[in-house]
């Protein structure tokens, strides 16, 4: 249009008149140059002059507007990717208006890294000179400079659990973003344990890769100890080259990475780099551990590491002091709750470090008072009141006054629920028939749990012995009550977090089809995390070498018993000879279980205790004049039948049952007002009156 328009008016002025030509010349000029202009189009339609420059008016008015719309169109856009880029600021945790401010502006480097340093100081103490460590670790690519491709820095961070690593990462990439020195003030922090199976390397590339393109300066992987080989060699990789080569093709999709397999798609990702990030890994393992697992070359791609160091005492007590500060403005602006505390408490707190949990455990303390005030608020309505925070014996309170009367809450529930759980299950264990063995070796799992957590404590090397186990014996002699009552008491002493008993037989890990087994057993083992796994009849997982499956399941199981060793236990059962044929299909199925639990048949007394009480349980009286005659039957079925099904409560069970029909056949054959509906007679046990004498 544009090209008209302006043909257009060369053909109408010419040295600064409006020239006319005739349709000839129009004509002429079209044969000659190819195209005639918009005012000879209209000579040569016939119209007027006037008629003409209408035309032109409307095709500038046409234009006119056509730009309009398209200025307002490309505004409209700009503004739309401009809000979308604040977006995607506020989203990665930078401030748009502070970089707007920074825009050519000159930064102090220096005092910057002064102010990251002081920052990080008063959020985490007693750790001079690993925060020194670490500043130095952010200012080394400055300094010395770096490659483009390669990542800012790659530092392992050494140091036990609740030391302050995680604070001082964060408050340090925070400082540095905010100040300008960083591109983004965010740390992204990768939990490795996740990836935990051996299929979960594609789920750890999704997740590398939406860290990678966050827009954060710092990315942190932790928990490496807790995945798969796969996982490792990408980690290694990440921080030896810079980037993880990835074994199956991708390509971005809406800002997915997406797996594409064979397909051919312009801009497939075949490597994911981790250029211009600040790498860090976190482990409580010291560097001659990350040697062994990764490897010399990977130890030697790290720069300096940065550890942390005990805590001295006054640094304890400052964090305590801290905590309980926090304690007091929490439950002040929430709870309309005033607190004051005194040096005792602070002290108090401050002996609740463990090496084992670190600072959190103080944090712990603080958290745990301040729910039992919370629900001190809702329950009791209460207004603002003023109290005392109070540390009797390791325990914490807080007393306040309402209405003249003293009233005193703190967390000594949480622990008698603990003591009273353990009490529930060590009744019910010790109203188990017979199995004495058994139950010995149940309990005594508390007390070596109880040594070492207290080793742990006092900063000792503590063992963690492995309580999977193997249960043999014929069926029927308790193997799954036991295992029920096991989980529920490891979780009530602190073994285990979940306590539930996940039941499964071969029908549940073994699959029908090649690839099938392995995601069976996975799912197995995730469900019961945090509990027990129990497989019942275990041994027929093989039925040897030519069972690839039933292989597989094993195998499956082995891994995820190293990959989850602090959070599953897994108890078999079985027969005892085919349990020690069952060892032999794993090289590291037999030391994996150092525990084995014979469970013994019962014995005839030991079988009319659980006759009665199977009795006593579906609301009947047993006739005393039944105790010989059971006790005469047992011993007879245990002397001349199969021995794997006479000894133990099943029979006992499928005799009450026959005694329960019988008892109903015989009251009904009576009259009403001689009936027992609750007395089993020796008659209903198939027992003569001679047998019963």
């Amino acid at each position: 249009m544009k090209n008209d328009i302006d043909s257009l008016l060369d053909s109408m002025f010419r040295g600064g008149r409006l020239q006319f030509r005739s349709s000839q010349q129009g004509e002429k000029k079209g044969a000659s140059q190819g195209e005639a202009s918009p005012l000879e189009k209209a000579a040569s339609r016939g119209e007027s002059a006037q008629q003409a420059l209408q035309a032109v008016e409307q095709a500038g008015d046409n234009l006119s507007a056509s730009l309009q719309e398209s200025i307002e169109r490309l505004t409209q856009e700009a503004r739309a990717d401009m809000a979308d880029l604040e977006r995607h600021l506020r989203q990665d945790g930078v401030d748009p208006e502070r970089v707007a401010r920074n825009t050519g502006a000159p930064v102090d480097r220096d005092m910057a890294f002064q102010v990251a340093r002081q920052e990080a100081g008063a959020l985490v103490l007693g750790q001079d000179a690993f925060l020194d460590n670490l500043l130095i670790a952010f200012k080394r690519p400055f300094v010395a400079g770096s490659e483009e491709k390669n990542p800012l820095c790659r530092v392992a961070v050494l140091g036990p659990h609740g030391t302050g690593r995680h604070s001082a990462l964060r408050c340090m990439t925070a400082s540095l973003g905010r100040q300008g020195i960083l591109k983004s003030p965010k740390a992204v922090f990768l939990d490795l344990s996740r990836y935990s199976t051996a299929d979960s390397d594609r789920l750890f590339v999704q997740d590398l890769y939406a860290a990678l393109k966050s827009g954060a300066s710092t990315l942190v992987l932790e928990h490496w100890e807790k995945c798969p080989a796969s996982v490792l060699s990408m980690v290694a990789a990440l921080f030896r080259e810079g980037e993880v080569p990835l074994a199956h093709r991708y390509a971005e999709q809406k800002g997915m990475l997406v797996e594409i397999g064979t397909a051919l798609v312009p801009g497939a990702v075949s490597s994911l780099s981790a250029s211009g990030k600040y790498l860090f890994l976190l482990t409580e393992q010291p560097v001659a551990k990350l040697v062994d697992t990764f490897g010399a070359p990977f130890v030697a791609a790290l720069d300096a590491p940065c550890e942390t160091a005990p805590f001295a005492q006054k640094d304890l007590e400052e964090i305590a002091r801290r905590e309980l500060e926090d304690l007091c403005d929490r439950s002040k602006r929430q709870l309309g709750i005033s607190l004051t505390f005194g040096p005792e408490e602070v002290s108090a707190l401050a002996a609740c470090f463990t090496p084992d949990q670190g600072a959190y455990a103080l944090k712990a303390v603080a958290d745990r008072l301040y729910r039992v005030l919370s629900e001190e608020k809702l329950r009791k309505n209460l207004g603002t009141v003023a109290g005392r925070i109070l540390a009797e014996e390791g325990v914490f309170q807080v007393e306040y006054v309402q209405s003249g009367i003293s009233v005193r809450v703190g967390e000594k529930t949480s622990s008698g629920a603990r003591e009273a759980a353990i009490a529930a299950v060590k009744e019910e264990l010790g109203r188990i028939v017979g199995l004495q063995p058994v139950k010995e070796y149940i309990l005594s799992l508390e007390d070596n749990f109880k040594m070492q957590q207290l080793r742990r404590e006092r900063g000792l090397k503590a063992d963690s012995p492995s309580m999977h186990m193997i249960f043999t014996g014929n069926p029927g002699t308790g193997k799954t009550t036991v295992a029920r009552i096991v989980s529920r008491y490891l979780k009530a002493i602190g073994v285990l977090e979940g306590g539930q008993l996940v039941e499964v037989t071969r029908a549940d890990l073994v699959g029908q089809y090649v690839g099938h087994t392995a995601p069976l057993t996975q799912k197995a083992m995730q469900a019961a995390l945090g509990g027990v796994l129990f497989i019942d009849e275990a041994y027929s997982l093989y039925r040897g070498k030519d069972d690839s499956f039933g292989l597989e399941a094993i195998d499956t199981l082995v891994k995820g018993m190293e990959d989850h060793r602090d959070d599953l236990i897994v108890i078999l059962a079985g027969y005892s000879r085919e349990m020690e044929e069952f060892l032999t299909a794993n090289s590291g199925l037999k030391s994996r279980f150092p525990n084995v639990i014979a469970f013994p048949d019962y014995t005839a007394q030991e079988l009319l205790e659980i006759t009665k009480s199977i009795v006593r349980g579906k609301g009947y009286r047993l006739d005393p004049a039944c105790d010989e005659p059971l006790l005469a039957y047992y011993q007879r079925q245990q002397q001349e039948g199969d021995p794997r099904t006479n000894g133990n409560g099943r029979m006992a069970r499928n005799k009450v049952e026959e005694a329960v029909i019988a008892c109903s056949r015989r009251n009904v054959r009576i009259p009403e007002e001689q009936r027992d509906l609750e007395l089993l007679l020796p008659e209903d046990f198939g027992f003569s009156s001679e047998t019963a004498l």
